[in-house]
């Protein structure tokens, strides 16, 4: 069984859809998968209520059930995702101690950027691996993603080499509980999520 925490301080950076979007594209290459939902305002949680399919299976936990939900996933789960609040709090810390992989979505603007430091101390703190994932990033501008990058690298990070823009789709995809590969296959956001999780799945070393 892995372990992807999805972490970063600053709120509304894409979390949660980049949670449902990795679960559902790994759900789709034949692994069970399941979402932790570790953020208070459970919208992953809803987003599963809105849902009709089996797979991911989306499971609220807190702190202290975290040890105890993923005991009761060995064996049965080949893929967990955690997905943890935003601002300072005790839930990103007990995910990032347990993952094998922490993913950290940041959009192209300065106030995420500006806490990433604070979630990359985090990370090397436990010594896990971690990779910065842009997102929302404006489909237009190859300037603002590469100068995104290059603000990254000056932290001493990585960054995934997939891109989430800011695109509807995604919107649509949550009200209906999908996500855009779903709703639309062929589309250039659904690309775009699969070549993210094709990295990610090379990244876990799934199948090999």
């Amino acid at each position: 069984m892995q372990i992807i925490a999805i972490a970063m301080q600053k709120g509304g950076v894409g979390k949660s859809t980049l949670a449902r979007s990795l679960a559902v594209a790994a759900s789709r290459d034949g692994l069970s998968v399941l979402i932790l939902d570790m953020d208070a305002q459970q919208s992953v949680s809803q987003w599963a209520e809105r849902r009709k399919a089996d797979m991911p299976v989306v499971v609220f936990a807190t702190e202290n059930e975290l040890p105890k939900k993923l005991a009761q996933a060995r064996g049965v789960a080949d893929l967990v995702i955690i997905d943890t609040p935003p601002a300072r709090s005790t839930e990103a810390p007990a995910a990032v101690e347990v993952a094998d992989l922490v993913l950290i979505p940041t959009t192209p603007d300065i106030e995420p950027l500006e806490q990433m430091p604070r979630t990359l101390r985090l990370c090397r703190g436990f010594s896990r691996q971690a990779y910065a994932v842009i997102t929302m990033a404006n489909p237009t501008s190859l300037a603002e993603v590469a100068h995104t990058r290059e603000v990254i690298d000056t932290m001493g990070a990585e960054t995934a080499p997939a891109v989430l823009h800011r695109r509807k789709i995604h919107r649509d995809a949550s009200a209906s509980g999908q996500t855009v590969q779903e709703i639309d296959p062929n589309s250039k956001a659904a690309e775009e999520v699969a070549n993210l999780w094709a990295w990610v799945n090379k990244k876990l070393h799934f199948g090999n």
